[in-house]
């Protein structure tokens, strides 16, 4: 596996370090109340009594990609952090959600909003961090154009990630899912929100030009990401990912390696759809899945999504320093183990 150049691990954790800043700073001016608080929680700044914690608070991706992809378009990457901030309220609105519509009670390796307050509370923090989202780029010095832009092109990636999220749930209660319409559901649920992150980079340096190429870059990495994060659902190490062995085949989601295993082996299909599956049943689905080579071919489908990205980050006119960090990044999101 490559490993990311010294130059792309210290772009990344600068970026990551400013937008940590610029976020606890936008919250310092919300009220310090309830609602807020728990938002504080999720975003991994509070414990469940509300007393200051540093916990894992995700990898920050989305404005990493946002401020990068400004940086090195020719724009200001200050003026990025906005758009980062809005980026990542929205990223974590959906996971809210998504965590109440699975029954996850686990996330980063803690306790899940709606576990500790209640489903109907998730939704109102979820919808809140909707409003704030908003809130991060209206409220900024960017000028009146950039800023319709940006809420435009985040409102659009709202939609399709809810639209993604809808086919999610109801494969659930589908037998039968091929991979073109996993495909057509994981360009909503995931790559919606790398698309607006590169979009809304190139918007901010000016480089709208550059769009279209930079939209099939990030949809390629979108799936390559999501197909990376259906293995680690089923194969991930718990102790890293923060979610039990086998997540995804307790919540009968319908995943890339899961639709594979099922065109493999119809005769467990009635197993693998039971949903009040044992926990023999899942460490024996996962077993066999693996013997049957699912795995490495999702691994195989990955570094397939990952070099057609690839392809198209080379065609693009940025000088050859540029290019080269952009192609260590496809390697960096290839790499992760949660």
């Amino acid at each position: 596996m490559r490993e990311p150049s010294l130059r792309l691990q210290s772009e990344i954790e600068y970026i990551s370090r400013r937008i940590e800043e610029e976020l606890l700073s936008f919250f310092h001016r919300l009220p310090n109340d309830d609602l807020t608080n728990i938002i504080r929680y999720h975003m991994g700044w509070l414990n469940k009594n509300f007393i200051p914690e540093d916990s894992y608070k995700g990898k920050r991706l989305r404005p990493v990609l946002c401020g990068l992809i400004c940086k090195i378009t020719g724009g200001d990457l200050e003026e990025s952090y906005p758009a980062g901030i809005a980026l990542e309220l929205t990223h974590n609105f959906s996971l809210v959600h998504d965590d109440i519509q699975d029954k996850d009670k686990l996330r980063r390796g803690r306790e899940t909003v709606w576990s500790i307050w209640g489903t109907a509370q998730g939704i109102n923090v979820g919808d809140a961090m909707i409003s704030l989202a908003h809130k991060a780029i209206l409220d900024s010095g960017l000028d009146y154009y950039k800023k319709c832009r940006l809420i435009d092109i985040l409102d659009t990636a709202i939609f399709r990630l809810c639209q993604g999220q809808f086919m999610d749930v109801s494969f659930e209660e589908k037998q039968d899912v091929d991979i073109e319409e996993y495909i057509l559901m994981i360009q909503g649920k995931t790559c919606s929100m790398f698309e607006a992150s590169v979009e809304m980079g190139l918007v901010l340096s000016e480089k709208e030009e550059l769009i279209e190429k930079f939209v099939l870059i990030a949809r390629n990495l979108g799936i390559g990401f999501q197909i990376l994060d259906d293995i680690l659902g089923l194969w991930g190490n718990p102790k890293v990912t923060g979610k039990p062995i086998g997540s995804d085949l307790r919540q009968n989601k319908k995943t890339y390696p899961i639709i594979l295993g099922l065109k493999e082996r119809l005769d467990i299909k009635d197993i693998v759809l039971n949903k009040d599956k044992t926990e023999k049943e899942i460490e024996y689905i996962t077993q066999l899945f693996e013997k049957l080579g699912i795995k490495e071919t999702c691994k195989d489908r990955v570094n397939l999504y990952l070099s057609k990205a690839r392809e198209i980050i080379n065609s693009l006119p940025l000088d050859k320093d540029n290019l080269e960090l952009l192609l260590e990044l496809t390697y960096y999101l290839e790499s992760r183990e949660k």
